[in-house]
């Protein structure tokens, strides 16, 4: 799947999967329950694209970080993101080692577990 084709809209849960841009708004998809919505232009939102994680050298691209989590685990079970935090903590550092925990936040870590869940469930790998 595309990733510049998946956004994170700011008060809303989930992913969306954008189906038409225009001046005015955007028709997107939710990737939770597939509904339509149209969504104004001036809604805060985000591109999984654009999106980095701090780690100890240079900042990775969120997609290589949901890429290298599916190609560990392959089929397996990931840890809910409703998990223990230590739990979440301790998978994504088996994953991705060089993160810097001081600045990546239990709520980023979160929201990634539950994104990569999104993703998985619509078959979105590997993201390009």
């Amino acid at each position: 799947m595309v990733i510049q084709e998946i956004i994170a809209i700011a008060g809303k849960p989930g992913l969306y999967r954008i189906i038409v841009t225009n001046r005015a708004n955007l028709v997107v998809e939710s990737m939770l329950d597939k509904k339509r919505i149209s969504i104004p232009g001036t809604s805060r939102i985000s591109s999984l694209a654009d999106i980095t994680m701090y780690t100890t050298g240079e900042d990775v691209l969120l997609m290589d970080v949901l890429n290298r989590i599916a190609d560990k685990t392959g089929d397996s079970e990931v840890p809910s993101s409703k998990a223990e935090m230590q739990v979440i903590r301790d998978f994504v550092d088996g994953i991705i080692p060089e993160l810097d925990g001081e600045r990546v936040y239990n709520s980023d870590l979160k929201k990634l577990i539950q994104w990569f869940s999104i993703l998985r469930t619509n078959s979105a790998f590997p993201l390009e």
